[in-house]
């Protein structure tokens, strides 16, 4: 009997729906979840998703933030990955490879074709991918901030706008922010509270998740490339020559504010969402993964994007999703 099965069309989604249904365990790498993704790709508890729930996509209303919210709620964990494309289910024994994305669109309007085998090397690597891709969780504010972006798709007859959006062409999903400890000054301290009073209503679920904080008396080029939802590893230089390594954070705003009313001089403050309970790394041993993982010495005072998304994977895979150092107990 042949381990491999070709599907195309109602055959992908009645197969589909059974497989994840009677699964113990499943892992889904799905590029866009729209509407009704959840009832389509019914994950239970466990299960694992990594979908493009990027900004950009989520605002063309390529993947749903209201299907993900239900997919956590049943206990799902769900990353995001920016320009994933591919679309693959794994279950317990079985790799289902194939062009559908989860939408009424694609199981109504599309010819949707895919590949169900049960051959060991593909599932196994097809597992080996799917933990390589498996880096970026989606906590609740993020889930929350996409759920105010999301625009849902137009219908069919409906004018597409003439603004071109161009993006930058090799966009960072990930920033190494070396800093120098210091201290606002005096009389901006109670601008700086306010705009951290403001930065703090937007973490939510304050038993998980914490703000931090950094700021720059004028506005840095990465201003214009960071996206909201970018990931960010603090480097802090204290005044007694330690170096602080934060787990990483999540960009959740850019706010500024008028720090000299003679000039119209600004402050630059950049608010993050970070793992209450993650674990700063000793900078010996950051610097020589890094080294490890860049092929480069890692110096103070740089800040620098990595682009490479590999690379980027890497780095983020020092902390677990919890933000705890990956390895320690």
């Amino acid at each position: 009997m042949s381990t491999t099965h070709f599907l195309t069309n109602e055959s992908i989604w009645e197969t589909l729906s059974d497989y994840v249904r009677s699964a113990y365990h499943v892992d889904a790498a799905i590029a866009y979840l729209g509407k009704d993704g959840a009832r389509l790709l019914p994950l239970k508890k466990g299960n694992r998703l990594v979908v493009d729930m990027s900004p950009a996509t989520v605002k063309a209303g390529g993947t749903d933030p209201n299907e993900i919210e239900r997919l956590i709620k049943r206990g799902v964990l769900v990353f995001t990955r920016r320009n994933l494309h591919a679309k693959i289910v794994i279950t317990d024994k079985r790799v289902l490879v194939g062009s559908a994305n989860i939408s009424r669109n694609s199981r109504d309007n599309l010819e949707e074709a895919a590949l169900l085998t049960k051959d060991p090397l593909a599932v196994r690597r097809a597992r080996d991918f799917f933990s390589r891709i498996c880096t970026e969780p989606v906590r609740d504010e993020y889930l929350r901030e996409c759920k105010r972006i999301y625009m849902p798709p137009k219908r069919p007859g409906q004018r597409k706008s003439n603004k071109k959006h161009i993006p930058p062409t090799t966009p960072a999903k990930l920033w190494l922010e070396n800093l120098y400890e210091g201290c606002i000054p005096q009389k901006e301290v109670e601008l700086f509270k306010q705009s951290e009073n403001r930065a703090q209503k937007l973490i939510k679920d304050t038993s998980r998740s914490k703000l931090s904080n950094f700021w720059y008396s004028y506005k840095p080029k990465m201003a214009d490339e960071l996206q909201m939802g970018d990931w960010i590893i603090q480097c802090i230089r204290h005044e007694d020559k330690s170096i602080s390594v934060l787990p990483p954070g999540r960009l959740r705003w850019i706010d500024k504010y008028i720090r000299n009313t003679r000039t119209r001089k600004e402050r630059y403050v950049f608010h993050l969402e970070l793992p209450k309970r993650g674990q700063e790394m000793d900078w010996k041993d950051f610097r020589a993964k890094t080294k490890v993982i860049l092929g480069q010495e890692t110096r103070l005072p740089r800040t620098k994007p990595v682009r490479d998304i590999k690379k980027a994977d890497d780095l983020l895979r020092l902390w677990t999703p919890g933000g705890r150092i990956a390895g320690r107990r």
